[in-house]
């Protein structure tokens, strides 16, 4: 069984008053609920020494600070919360929405024109890495093994022989801008690919049928800390279902997760290594997570997401604690880091 050393954490003392962090969840995609519960986990475990966090849920129909239990609206001018005749700012904002807007560059964007510090990639890092397509395209690019794929628009006309002839069986259909595995269907028989690019389309115009590689998956989580890109932990994921679903992603009946992976040493240690380039070769910030199909051909990248689950059940933290790094301690160096 493989041992990643412990995380040993610089820690600076400071007399200054807590920094207040605005713990910002909700979204406008089905991964709303997640995102819920990645910001509970941070509101619980924060380090509240060094900060001050405020709950703000980002919805369709408003944006809402959570202040001594009442939903106080706030400013989209300059992110300003107004309590009477007060009105405070945040000094920094820690992103815990999956999916958009919070996955896709965009409040990145609106906190760079205000000016407003966060702890992810910045808007060219998340937009690519929000669309699995041009992902593993970049990836591919810069000498990544990635499993072959292809990209439609739902204003395209294809023809599924086509496809398959390019791609092969089994074969996986997927929104290239969608998480949690929404959307996603595993094609074993080609009458079974016209219904699965309809169901991608329905969360997506844009999807993208990428080939099957079999093999074992795992994921490694990768963050900034004390100013390093580092690896943390290597985790095996074995679904019951035919693949890593959402069913499987968030009922623990339908899978396993085993942290450290069941993989050779030189897999494992390849595999950080990898995670650690790849993390920097996209310019990622915070933390990520990257997920992988590792076989007797070696690894293969399958996607990165730069705004991992932060729940008290997901991969990420889990595979902090395996590295003797506290959820206090992750959620102060995606802060700091």
């Amino acid at each position: 069984m493989q041992q990643r050393a412990v995380v040993h954490l610089s820690k600076a003392e400071t007399m200054t008053a807590p920094k207040r962090i605005a713990v910002v969840c909700g979204g406008y995609t089905g991964e709303k609920a997640i995102s819920m519960k990645s910001a509970e986990m941070v509101m619980n475990n924060i380090d509240r020494q060094k900060f001050d966090p405020v709950l703000v849920r980002i919805e369709r129909d408003g944006w809402w600070a959570q202040v001594n239990k009442l939903d106080i609206p706030v400013d989209k001018n300059d992110f300003s919360v107004r309590i009477h005749d007060d009105a405070f700012r945040f000094d920094a904002a820690l992103i815990a929405i999956h999916g958009t807007p919070g996955e896709d560059g965009k409040l990145q964007g609106y906190f760079d024109m205000i000016g407003m510090p966060y702890q992810t990639g910045g808007v060219l890092n998340m937009a690519l890495t929000f669309d699995k397509f041009r992902t593993v395209s970049a990836l591919r690019e810069g000498g990544f093994q990635v499993a072959q794929s292809v990209v439609l628009k739902n204003t395209d006309a294809f023809k599924p022989d086509e496809i398959l002839t390019t791609i092969g069986l089994p074969c996986f259909v997927k929104p290239t801008n969608a998480g949690s595995s929404l959307g996603i269907s595993r094609v074993d028989e080609a009458e079974q690919l016209p219904a699965a690019i309809e169901k991608a389309f329905a969360e997506n115009p844009h999807i993208m049928v990428e080939a099957m590689v079999s093999g074992t998956e795992i994921t490694c989580g990768v963050m900034r800390i004390n100013g390093k890109t580092t690896a943390l932990q290597i985790t095996e994921i074995v679904s019951y279902n035919s693949f890593f679903d959402y069913e499987a992603k968030y009922r623990e009946d339908r899978r396993e997760e085993i942290t450290p992976a069941r993989i050779a040493e030189q897999d494992f240690e390849n595999c950080l290594r990898t995670s650690e380039a790849i993390f920097d070769f996209l310019d990622c910030r915070g933390a990520a997570r990257v997920d992988y199909i590792l076989n007797e051909n070696g690894l293969f990248c399958i996607e990165i997401n730069t705004v991992p689950g932060m729940s008290e059940v997901s991969i990420l933290p889990q595979q902090c604690e395996a590295c003797g790094m506290s959820k206090t301690e992750l959620i102060t160096q995606m802060l700091e880091g």
